[in-house]
C-alpha cells in the first residue's frame, strides 16, 4: 500500500518532522522505523516530509504530528490527511522523467487536424526527447545508485556502532531508572497509602523519575479517600485550569503527573493531554471525575 487516509493528533512537545504511527500500520504502509514519509493536506496542496517512528501508544486510524508541522500543513486535530511512501531520489527522478515525457506526449496529440503534419513531426520529436530523457535518467539512476551504495554501506556501519555504543551506554542507567522506581513503588506500597491505591494506580506509580515518590507520598497520606488516576484525554478538560472544572464536591485533585515528574496542582494549575491526574475522594465519585477527564 503506498498511501493510507488517518486522522491527527497533536503531540504534545515540539517534535518538528517527527511523526509517530501505531506499530501496526509499518506493515500496512511498507515502511521501516525511520523512514520518510509525506504527509499531505489535499484541500490546499501543502505537504511536509516526516520522519516516521514507531508507538503502539498511538491509536489506530491516527498520526500523532507536532503543532509546528500542524500549522504548516494548515490542518488541526481530527482533520484527515494523506499518508505517503517517500521514494528514493533515484527513483523520484526516474518517475519524473517518464511522466514529463507523458505530458510531451499527451499535448502533442490535443492539437487540431490542421495542423496534422505538424502534429506528426511533433510526436517524432516528442519520441525522441521521451527517449533521451529516458536514457538520460536511467543512465543519471545507474550512477547514482553505483554512487550511493558506498556511502550507504559506511551510514548503515555506522549507524550499527553507533547503536551498539548507545545500547552498552544506556543499558546501566536503564537498570538504576528501574531499580529506582522499583524502590519508590515498594516505598509507597509498604506505607498506609497502599491499601487505598487501585491496580492501575500501581502501575503508574512505577513510572515515576527517581526522587519525586516522596513528594506523592506525603501528599497521598495527607488526604482521605480512595486512590484512583486518571489521563486526561478529553477535548473538554484539556488546557482547562483546575478551578475551572465542575469536580464533585467529595473529590480532589492531590497530585498531577506530567512525564515522570508530580506537579502539586493549584486552582490555577493548567491540565494537559497526556497529563496522569491523582483523584481522592469516595468511589461513586471517582467514578465521575474520572469520566470527565478521560472523555
Amino acid at each position: 500500500m503506498d498511501e493510507v487516509r488517518l486522522k491527527i493528533r497533536k503531540r504534545a512537545v515540539p517534535s518538528r518532522g517527527r511523526a509517530r504511527l501505531h506499530t501496526a500500520m509499518l506493515s500496512q504502509l511498507g515502511v521501516r522505523e525511520e523512514s520518510k514519509l509525506e504527509i499531505v493536506n489535499e484541500a490546499v496542496s501543502k505537504s511536509v516530509t516526516v520522519t516516521l517512528f514507531a508507538d503502539s501508544m498511538v491509536e489506530e486510524g491516527y498520526i500523532r504530528l507536532s503543532a509546528e508541522d500542524l500549522a504548516a500543513l494548515g490542518m488541526a486535530e481530527e482533520d484527515v490527511v494523506v499518508i505517503r511512501k517517500k521514494p528514493p531520489l533515484a527513483e523520484r527522478i526516474k518517475k519524473e522523467a517518464e511522466e514529463t515525457a507523458e505530458r510531451v506526449s499527451e499535448e502533442a496529440e490535443k492539437v487540431g487536424e490542421a495542423v496534422k503534419k505538424e502534429v506528426g513531426e511533433a510526436r517524432e520529436a516528442a519520441a525522441r526527447a521521451a527517449d533521451t530523457v529516458k536514457e538520460k535518467a536511467a543512465g543519471a539512476y545507474g550512477r547514482i545508485v553505483e554512487e550511493a551504495a558506498p556511502v550507504t554501506e559506511r551510514i548503515e556501519g555506522a549507524t550499527k556502532e553507533t547503536v551498539s555504543r548507545i545500547k552498552k551506554e544506556v543499558t546501566p542507567a536503564t537498570e538504576k531508572v528501574e531499580g529506582a522506581a522499583r524502590e519508590a513503588y515498594a516505598r509507597i506500597t509498604e506505607s498506609p497509602v497502599r491499601e487505598r491505591l487501585s491496580k492501575a494506580t500501581e502501575s503508574v506509580i512505577e513510572r515515576l523519575k527517581p526522587g519525586e515518590e516522596a513528594k506523592l507520598k506525603k501528599v497521598l497520606e495527607e488526604c482521605k479517600g480512595s486512590i484512583q488516576t486518571a489521563t486526561v484525554s478529553s477535548d473538554t478538560v484539556a488546557d482547562s485550569l483546575i478551578k475551572e472544572l465542575d469536580l464533585p464536591e467529595d473529590v480532589v485533585i492531590s497530585a498531577v503527573q506530567r512525564n515522570k515528574e508530580i506537579i502539586i496542582p493549584k486552582g490555577d494549575t493548567r491540565l494537559v493531554k497526556g497529563d496522569i491526574v491523582y483523584l481522592v475522594g469516595k468511589e461513586e465519585g471517582l467514578r465521575e471525575c474520572m469520566k470527565m477527564l478521560e472523555g
